[in-house]
């Protein structure tokens, strides 16, 4: 977190320090750059990731798999 402090005032430094004609210049370059980036979070999907999965050697077969020593599923 004070990385992130130091380097704010730093920024701010320097745009103290920058002559009046170059201000137009750095807003409209932060206001392209605000509007490019996403400040949220993509949500994760999981859609379809299990579609070709068969479940039933993990459901109804899970004992059976369990007493042959199927090392495919962990024993908990």
């Amino acid at each position: 977190m004070a990385t992130k402090e130091k380097l704010r005032k730093a920024i701010l430094n320097k745009i103290k320090k920058l002559s009046d004609d170059k201000l137009s210049n750095l807003d409209a370059y932060i206001s392209d750059l605000e509007s490019h980036l996403s400040t949220e979070k993509s949500t994760l999907s999981f859609s379809g990731i299990f579609k070709e999965l068969e479940l039933t050697e993990l459901t109804s077969e899970l004992h059976k798999s369990r007493e042959d020593n199927n090392e495919r599923i962990p024993q908990f």
